[in-house]
């Protein structure tokens, strides 16, 4: 199966996954040639990709991008690996003290092999034509995965196939529209059950490309099961996942929780590692959870916050003996900027709490 535009559809070609409505109502069902009317209702959706079998993609007319926004979006891929290669920006939010060095190794290494597989960087290109924010959180999940298979001491071939895993992981949403996937209201029980599915066609995406490594597909598939088989969309149990599933999955549902969603806040950065934390051995492999533990750094250093006193600062430093309590150089009070700034220590501040976080190091690398 491969994506295409939903606007070069023809009659008799066959859809590889249902079409549904916003509401989750299925109009158009796999399996079955195409009609013009079907071709319409498709089109009144606004859903700008499908999935569909490979054998009759072949009859579909060249996807309707321009080489120079092609190469536009290309620019944006490479900028984002430069400043994480040459700025450190992310790497200030890893503590891997002497894995660092090799932490760049690797996304270096990720960024030269991406350049060499043309099949990744049309996906990647994609992707960010139908939602730069699923890039956006893709390559935050692929540095945190990347984080915690350096401690683990992954060859680099494996950290290379980690982090491609973790860049393709959410490729199946392009098949979810939009008005589905950014919905602000709880979704119906249909709806849920339609965006569930972008594992699976992710899976069916990536298991066409024949440069993709088989490994890459897994990972598309399995990143929402969960240790105790309550995920989806098989229900399997602990080692029946791969290792990189299971790396992916955790650094996914963190992303997911501390990032902002049209639907809800992001939660602060220690809030999302208790909610984490609270799945250990239940949800997510213990083992991972505590090495993710250890590797993020709460509140990096150069971060914004605001703290429960209404004073705002920077994060000057950090305390070795508790993550979530840096020293913070504060420049503003009572709205106003102080003519000189001064640290606080929250360690020794047990009053005073971190309300906000700008995440200006996140949306910086973009």
């Amino acid at each position: 199966m491969r994506v295409v535009e939903a606007s070069t559809l023809v009659p008799g070609t066959i859809l590889g996954m249902p079409v549904y409505t916003e509401h989750g109502k299925m109009i158009v069902n796999a399996n079955i040639p195409l009609t013009e009317e079907m071709i319409k209702q498709i089109h009144k959706l606004a859903a700008p990709f499908v999935l569909v079998h490979a054998q009759l993609s072949e009859r579909l007319t060249e996807e309707k991008v321009s080489n120079k926004l092609r190469i536009e979006i290309t620019k944006k891929i490479e900028d984002a690996f430069v400043k994480l290669i040459s700025e450190d920006l992310y790497l200030r939010c890893l503590s891997l003290e002497k894995n660092e060095s090799r932490l760049k190794e690797i996304i270096k290494s990720l960024h030269n092999e991406l350049w060499q597989q043309n099949d990744v960087l049309s996906l990647l290109a994609d992707l960010i034509l139908y939602d730069e924010c699923i890039f956006r959180h893709s390559l935050n999940v692929a540095m945190y995965s990347i984080g915690i298979g350096t401690i683990l001491d992954l060859s680099k071939i494996q950290l290379n196939l980690l982090g491609l895993g973790a860049l393709l992981h959410d490729i199946g949403k392009m098949v979810i529209p939009k008005k589905i996937l950014n919905k602000r209201d709880r979704l119906t029980e249909e709806e849920y059950s339609y965006i569930k599915q972008h594992t699976i066609a992710g899976y069916d995406i990536l298991r066409q490309v024949p440069t993709i490594h088989p490994v890459i597909a897994d990972c598309a598939l399995q990143h929402h099961e969960r240790i105790n088989g309550s995920g989806y969309p098989k229900g399997i149990f602990g080692e029946e996942m791969h290792l990189f599933s299971k790396i992916i999955g955790i650094a996914d549902f963190f992303d997911a929780v501390t990032s902002n969603r049209v639907y809800r806040q992001a939660m602060l950065p220690h809030e999302g590692l208790t909610l984490l934390n609270s799945g250990s051995d239940k949800l997510f492999d213990a083992r991972l959870v505590s090495i993710f533990n250890d590797l993020l750094t709460i509140y990096p250093t150069g971060l914004y916050v605001k703290l429960s006193d209404g004073r705002r600062g920077i994060v000057f430093r950090q305390n070795d003996v508790s993550t979530d309590r840096p020293v913070v150089r504060i420049f503003e009070e009572n709205g106003r900027k102080v003519s000189t700034p001064y640290e606080v220590n929250l360690y020794n501040e047990l009053k005073l709490e971190i309300i906000e976080c700008d995440q200006t190091i996140k949306q910086s690398i973009y």
